[in-house]
């Protein structure tokens, strides 16, 4: 008896597994990772406010927290396919891709990406802030060098905890 009853147990557990699909499993105890994968932001319907190029970069985002006091996470930031030879704004946010939710720390403490001449980009920085297991949180890339407003976005990830 005890054997079927472990068997229920792990059969019901797995479908509700399986059944949560695009849903970001609870996480148990504390997180000390987030990552997610950028792709191109729902741009503006508007002609005027859409790029004068299309979007067609990609990257991905992981952070970690350090700890200490202030408490410190460390953010790298790897993107391609953004127009080559400038600096791009980036930020992270709360909430879910596309809510006007706030900023986790001060604009000013998220360095812009130097982006080469191939279109490629990678930046590294430790910030004082920490994220919520319990909150969902998301990370922009502006096409200009600062986190301005939802109509400069060029992509946009949802952050999954570890």
């Amino acid at each position: 008896m005890k054997a079927q009853f472990g068997t229920l147990i792990s059969v019901l557990g797995l479908a509700a597994c399986a059944s949560s699909g695009a849903s970001r499993p609870a996480p148990s105890g504390n997180v000390t990772h987030w990552s997610g994968s950028f792709r191109a932001a729902n741009l503006a319907s508007s002609a005027v406010m859409a790029p004068a190029t299309p979007n067609r970069g990609a990257g991905s985002i992981n952070l970690t927290a350090l700890g200490g006091t202030p408490a410190e996470t460390r953010v790298e930031v790897t993107i391609s396919g953004a127009t080559p030879s400038m600096q791009v704004g980036w930020a992270v946010f709360g909430g879910a891709c596309g809510s006007p939710a706030p900023i986790v720390a001060g604009q000013n403490q998220f360095p812009a990406i130097s982006v080469s001449s191939s279109g490629d980009g990678h930046i590294q920085a430790d910030i004082s802030f920490t994220l919520d297991p319990r909150s969902s949180y998301h990370a922009n890339v502006y096409f200009g060098s600062r986190a301005n407003d939802m109509n400069d976005i060029m992509m946009c990830a949802n952050l999954t905890p570890q």
